[in-house]
């Protein structure tokens, strides 16, 4: 359970480095849309690796083979993420179903930060399930 809890708490701080950083970039400086959110990401993907190994798994495993699948599972988890980003702004500012109940966010916000909270979900669901299962997976021990 402290594990989960670990995972969790690292989580929390990945997707708030990766959101302050698209807010800044994106909602603030008016920078690209997927350069901001490439950028979160990396951000947040430093750390995740980074407190990860160190803190919660504390991994043994040889480090130039697990940096290699943690950015394997970073690279199509965040295209995964830029493809639901992609639809989730289309559907928010394109598709009559949802661009009407959501034109009361643009007061506050960009339907491009919405996009990037949808995507950032998905993210999380993905990279959460392969980094436990494959990238800080003991390699050391035997099935």
């Amino acid at each position: 359970m402290i594990h989960f809890l670990k995972y969790n708490l690292i989580g929390i701080l990945n997707t708030a480095i990766t959101i302050i950083t698209v807010w800044i970039l994106h909602q603030t400086l008016n920078w690209n849309l997927e350069l901001s959110n490439f950028l979160g990401f990396v951000a947040g993907g430093i750390n995740s690796y980074v407190c990860n190994r160190l803190w919660n798994f504390k991994s043994q495993n040889n480090k130039r083979e697990e940096i290699i699948r943690f950015l394997v599972i970073f690279v199509i988890a965040y295209f995964i993420n830029l493809l639901v980003l992609k639809f989730s702004l289309y559907a928010l500012t394109e598709y009559a179903f949802f661009a009407k109940p959501t034109e009361w966010l643009t007061q506050w916000v960009k339907p491009g930060f919405v996009a990037h909270i949808i995507a950032n979900v998905v993210y999380i669901l993905i990279s959460f399930l392969l980094y436990k299962n494959w990238v800080f997976k003991d390699q050391n021990t035997q099935p």
